[in-house]
């Protein structure tokens, strides 16, 4: 792609975004998607999303907030800050939940249908606030688990902390080698979870080689395990 054809892209989306601001689509006071939505939006790179941004910001459209992102600017400085949108909001109240501890790094957050039904909103406004707090890098989406608070390193799941559980067991002598563990079901409810959080518990042992599942007796445990701290 030339460099005057990748200018001529990067003015559109700017205008494109000047007249979602304009036409109240993204109000004063909300915050604009971050890099990495528009650049998914718009098919191009983030280099030219950012080009586009600066542009509004150098109009006074939008405006840097540090670790936010950029927020629409009212056209009267001196007015109040508009309300925030819904998402937002919800970001607001999962922030301070981050913030004062409620929710801590590694742990799992709930799902993009569960915070919809939670705050009453569509999956799409829940997923605009998780992106919001992604783009904040307050929490991470891990493929095939979900979000969590914090990055990626932080990633933690019920079933890890299940797993985690059985191995302080082992490696205390409460569950010792060669002894048998209760069923699915049993295991279930003496924990609080579901059957497949604990198959994934034990799938992560079975991989460590901590249990092993023998024929006709079920699961059984292997070896000693270190105990996670």
């Amino acid at each position: 792609m030339s460099k005057a054809k990748d200018a001529r892209i990067y003015v559109r989306i700017a205008d494109d975004l000047r007249n979602r601001i304009v036409q109240g689509d993204l109000p004063a006071g909300a915050m604009l998607p971050s890099e990495a939505t528009l650049a998914s939006t718009y098919r191009v790179a983030r280099g030219t999303v950012r080009q586009a941004v600066a542009e509004l910001e150098r109009s006074g459209l939008v405006a840097s907030e540090a670790g936010r992102g950029r927020r629409v600017r009212s056209e009267d400085p001196a007015s109040p800050r508009a309300a925030t949108t819904q998402y937002e909001s919800i970001a607001e109240t999962l922030r301070e939940r981050i913030e004062n501890g409620e929710l801590v790094p590694g742990q799992q957050l709930p799902g993009e249908a569960a915070t919809a039904e939670e705050f009453g909103v569509s999956k799409g406004t829940a997923r605009q606030a998780l992106q919001l707090l992604a783009g904040e890098r307050l929490i991470a989406a891990i493929h095939g688990k979900g979000w969590f608070v914090g990055g990626p390193e932080h990633a933690r799941t019920r079933a890890d902390a299940v797993a985690a559980e059985f191995r302080q067991d082992i490696s205390t002598g409460k569950l010792a080698v060669g002894s048998v563990l209760p069923g699915e079901n049993t295991l279930a409810q003496e924990r609080g979870v579901g059957r497949i959080t604990i198959r994934r518990a034990f799938a992560l042992l079975e991989a460590e080689g901590v249990i092993e599942k023998r024929p006709g007796m079920g699961r059984v445990v292997k070896s000693r395990a270190e105990g996670d701290t």
